[in-house]
């Protein structure tokens, strides 16, 4: 047996053929499915780079003038972060947008500081975990490879961060995964992440806490929104016994990491960091009207799977985001957070969590 594997080790490997990647470095699978992002033609790239030249004459150079600019013109910020962020200028906008830029600057060695010196009880389990984080892209796929190890030090080191959160199976993987693969900056990530969990808004690290309390709210609030925009749809969904918890759970736990296409879930993530989880609600109300004739005929057993495994002409970002952005809810998010806390008898304790957060 050792001289057949000495001697398949003598012959010449044959040409390994090359990894078709696509532009945010996922392996392409040989037939394309109906509705993924195409190649994009000629006029798409010359679009692409106006954008980015915009996007540079905003930020300037390193992100040196985009406080300033931020302050003269944030509609136009706004505006342009909800038609997207161009992909080389994601990782550092994505920094600028949260204020994870000035906590990185403010707070130099922490991320070292925790990797190297600090234990994490999580750690275990954020080894075994680490493999199932997108196993096509190409950052991730070499085991223990130079993805995999970033992974595991972002994911260890927010842990001990933030202890309260620490590490949370398929949420921490997840979104440390999408902040890596956007930022290829470790330090920057966990800033970012720190963002994520805890400043998009008021108490928003109830998202991963024991319990998941803000998970709660926010399904509370996703069905009395459904029952007052899609009232039908509604309607249909207390006949056939179905309620947000069923469906739209890792919306809120991942902001869609698991639940969209990349190219789609990375807009969202855009106007996520900017505008916080308001576009979740606006996203998952722009999925149920945009299928709202069909979900509103089919029965349990069907409209469960429906509601898990969304069409793919439903995926295109600039059908379903210009939809989400046309959806109104804030007067309906407080109306509802009122009435949750009212009913759940949270509203002093929530309140004074907020003011600590301020």
């Amino acid at each position: 047996m050792d001289n057949k594997l000495e001697e398949d080790d003598d012959h010449e490997p044959g040409p390994v053929p090359p990894l078709r990647l696509d532009r945010f470095g996922f392996l392409k699978p040989e037939v394309s499915p109906q509705g993924l992002a195409k190649s994009r033609s000629a006029f798409e790239y010359e679009r692409e780079e106006r954008r980015v030249r915009k996007w540079r004459k905003m930020i300037g150079v390193g992100g040196s003038d985009w406080k300033h600019y931020f302050r003269r013109k944030p509609h136009v910020v706004k505006r342009r972060i909800r038609k997207g962020i161009p992909d080389c200028l994601r990782g550092l906008v994505w920094q600028l947008i949260s204020g994870s830029r000035d906590l990185l600057l403010m707070n130099p060695g922490v991320y070292e500081q925790l990797v190297i010196y600090e234990t994490s009880a999580s750690e275990l389990d954020i080894i075994r975990d680490i493999s199932r984080t997108f196993p096509s892209h190409i950052f991730f796929q070499q085991r223990h490879g130079p993805g995999q190890r970033s992974l595991y030090n972002v994911l260890k080191a927010y842990s001990v961060f933030d202890r309260e959160v620490g590490y949370v199976q398929n949420a921490g993987n997840g979104i440390s995964g999408w902040s890596l693969t956007s930022l290829y900056e470790r330090r920057g990530c966990i800033l970012v992440i720190s963002r994520i969990t805890q400043r998009s808004s008021p108490c928003t690290n109830g998202r991963f806490i024991s319990g998941l309390p803000l998970v709660q709210q926010y399904l509370f609030q996703l069905d009395q929104l459904v029952k007052e925009h899609l009232p039908k749809l509604g309607e249909h969904f207390s006949q056939e016994m179905i309620n947000p918890s069923m469906y739209a759970s890792q919306w809120f736990i991942t902001v869609f990491s698991y639940s969209f296409p990349f190219h789609l879930a990375l807009r969202i993530w855009d106007v996520f960091l900017y505008e916080g989880v308001r576009i979740v609600f606006k996203v998952g109300l722009a999925l149920l009207k945009y299928c709202h004739d069909d979900l509103t005929k089919l029965p349990f057993e069907k409209l469960i799977h429906a509601l898990r495994n969304f069409p793919d002409d439903a995926m295109n970002p600039d059908t379903l985001l210009p939809l989400a952005y046309s959806i109104k809810v804030s007067r309906g998010l407080e109306e509802t957070k009122q009435e949750y806390e009212k009913k759940n008898g949270k509203e002093g304790k929530s309140q004074e969590i907020e003011k600590q957060l301020e």
